[in-house]
């Protein structure tokens, strides 16, 4: 487990006092000596106190990854895996491509009591899918909306000259669109992975995933701290939560919190 803690960019610490507030930031120390006091603690060994910090930070709601990939560290410490899971996957979610967020989620999740198969976890569609996290779902779009932008000039070019299409203009435009329908698939998937799709993570030691949402449903499996579940429903009180292996069941909305 490497011990990096991600330093607070001077962008994010100026908007965490403006959310304070004028008067909040005479009164409190400011962001950047919150964070710096939180850092210390955690590198003397104090992990609730560097908690405290950094959670103290994460109440205003910034989505940076340097706030969520901290706390994941400083739980991972106090020994709260489903806490340290929860902002290891929050921080992958901003920053996919991160080695050390890769590397540190993995770790936590090899001590997770669950061993659920995912038929997609190995091989080459995994090898794809950590290709298309590291990429990641921003740079994705950004070059899909290149190849649009050539293809259609392309077409206006060509379109306009004397010559028309030529059979190398018609084989490039011919790439160029099968290389869009690629890459939007690919962003299509990976938005899904990454952002689309409710995800949560199991933070009670072990829950009853029951039949319906209800105490009187039977139990048909246990879940355990720091597994992620997808979201598939909710009712008052209650989270419809599936695993890669299709089993489905309802547990209590307050054993998990969403990514």
């Amino acid at each position: 487990m490497t011990r990096r803690i991600a330093s607070l960019p001077l962008s994010i610490a100026a908007a965490v006092v403006i959310l304070l507030g004028c008067g909040a930031a005479v009164r409190a120390e400011s962001s950047e000596n919150v964070f710096d006091a939180a850092c210390r603690a955690y590198e003397d060994g104090h992990w609730d106190a560097a908690a405290d910090g950094f959670r103290g930070l994460l109440r205003y709601g910034l989505a940076d990854w340097r706030l969520e990939y901290n706390p994941a560290n400083t739980e991972y410490k106090r020994g709260r895996l489903g806490e340290a899971i929860l902002h290891y996957e929050r921080a992958h979610r901003l920053n996919p491509a991160d080695p050390e967020i890769v590397s540190n989620l993995a770790i936590a999740r090899a001590r997770i009591r669950d061993v659920v198969e995912d038929d997609n976890a190995a091989g080459v569609l995994a090898a794809l899918r950590a290709a298309q996290d590291r990429i990641g779902v921003s740079t994705q779009a950004s070059i899909l909306l290149v190849c649009v932008w050539l293809l259609a000039a392309i077409v206006t070019w060509c379109g306009s000259r004397t010559g028309g299409f030529t059979p190398a203009w018609g084989w490039t435009l011919a790439a160029l669109l099968v290389a869009s329908l690629l890459l939007l698939l690919s962003w299509r998937a990976t938005w899904s992975r990454l952002e689309g799709t409710p995800r949560a993570v199991i933070l009670k030691a072990s829950v009853e995933a029951l039949a319906g949402p209800g105490l009187n449903n039977a139990a048909l499996f246990t879940l355990h701290e720091g597994i992620a579940v997808t979201i598939r429903g909710e009712r008052e009180g209650w989270l419809q939560v599936s695993l890669p292996n299709g089993l489905t069941g309802w547990v209590v909305r307050d054993a998990a919190e969403r990514i």
